[in-house]
């Protein structure tokens, strides 16, 4: 029996924990024996974790930790927090532990804690979830970026969540093609639709579902944007956003502002969205970098006309799907494409019938040999 080691720093409301929730609920637990390690034992998504899985954390809370490391890094002591509150105790976890493979399922601090084990397993393995050309935010886990580029050649596969993410990691890092493999999110989409049934959700005017965290790299601002000038062409629309994070109390503030309380609604984070999308009449996503997007595959499942910015996955997902529309970044072309889809219903209707097509390619034992394979 084959013993494998994810490795995460907590189980967040993010698309990658829930993909590695996803993974686990499907492992062959005859065949593999499997151990979480968390640095912090924090975040929603900790009860989903299956009974079989050896759960394993340094930490019960994940806020006083983070305070502690922005504490000593005003100091200029990153490196000795790391010392005293992440690799002495993994190491102290892991002493006299070997395993078949060690993968760390994200980058930044999950690939940090990754470089004090790489002697612990015959194999290391590395998930990316998004576009780090773009959006480079792991590399303040790092003291510069040769050190985390020395971490990701250590390993001997890194598997990318679409083929632009696994693109744009080139451009970053020198590391052998070989190494480099692409491995969809597994996406459930009969569990999909069946959970989206499970939730009475009532819609009072047509509607606009957003899901993701409440942070800059979703640019909900954007949004904001858009929805105060639909209003002011016309359109009595509601944006549903279902999500939490740092900048929940700066959206509130800035739909107070704009006079959108009735119109752009914070719903909070919501572990099961299905119904909500279900009930929705198009998904919006305005991101500014995304790896591969979980909540546009589920927008496929559930046959949801999309409108997205153009960013690794989406692009990808939408190109194949032509389940919707990719535009531009800028706010007239998110209003634009936007307007186009709520105008044309009969062009909506299409990109529902595309989207609930091409959801019929995702299967999960084809995903789960995948990852077999690289295990």
């Amino acid at each position: 029996m084959k013993h494998i080691l994810f490795l995460m720093p907590a189980m967040l409301n993010g698309g990658a924990e829930k993909v590695l929730i996803d993974i686990l609920k499907n492992f062959e637990y005859s065949k593999y024996y499997v151990t979480l390690l968390l640095e912090t034992e924090d975040g929603p998504y900790i009860d989903d974790i299956p009974q079989q899985v050896k759960l394993i954390s340094f930490h019960k809370k994940s806020l006083w930790i983070e305070r502690l490391y922005r504490y000593l890094s005003m100091f200029g002591c990153k490196r000795l927090a790391y010392f005293f509150l992440c690799k002495l105790p993994l190491l102290w976890y892991l002493r006299r532990k070997h395993f078949d493979t060690i993968i760390s399922f994200m980058e930044g601090m999950a690939v940090k804690m990754h470089s004090y084990v790489f002697d612990k397993a015959d194999r290391n393995i590395s998930w990316v979830h998004i576009d780090l050309k773009k959006k480079h935010w792991s590399l303040d886990f790092f003291k510069n970026y040769e050190e985390e580029s020395w971490c990701y050649k250590k390993m001997d596969n890194i598997v990318f969540v679409s083929q632009d993410a696994k693109n744009r990691f080139r451009e970053l890092f020198d590391i052998d093609e070989d190494k480099l493999k692409v491995v969809y999110n597994l996406i459930d989409c009969d569990e999909i639709v069946r959970l989206s049934q499970c939730k009475l959700v009532c819609k009072k005017k047509f509607t606009i579902c957003m899901v993701g965290r409440l942070n800059q790299q979703k640019r909900y601002d954007r949004a904001l944007e858009v929805a105060i000038k639909l209003k002011n062409n016309g359109y009595d629309l509601e944006f549903w956003v279902l999500g939490d994070g740092e900048l929940k109390t700066e959206l509130k503030n800035e739909i107070y502002r704009l006079g959108l309380q009735d119109n752009f609604l914070l719903l909070g984070f919501v572990k099961q969205p299905y119904s909500y999308i279900n009930q929705a009449d198009i998904f919006f996503l305005c991101s500014e970098s995304e790896g591969f997007s979980l909540v546009v595959c589920e927008a496929l499942c559930l046959g949801k006309p999309i409108v997205s910015t153009c960013t690794s996955g989406p692009t990808e997902l939408i190109s194949k799907s032509r389940g919707g529309i990719i535009v531009n970044e800028d706010i007239d072309s998110i209003y634009n494409g936007l307007k186009q889809m709520i105008d044309n219903k009969s062009f909506r209707e299409e990109c529902s019938t595309n989207a609930v097509v091409f959801s019929k390619t995702f299967n999960v034992q084809e995903t789960m040999q995948r990852i077999y394979d690289l295990i």
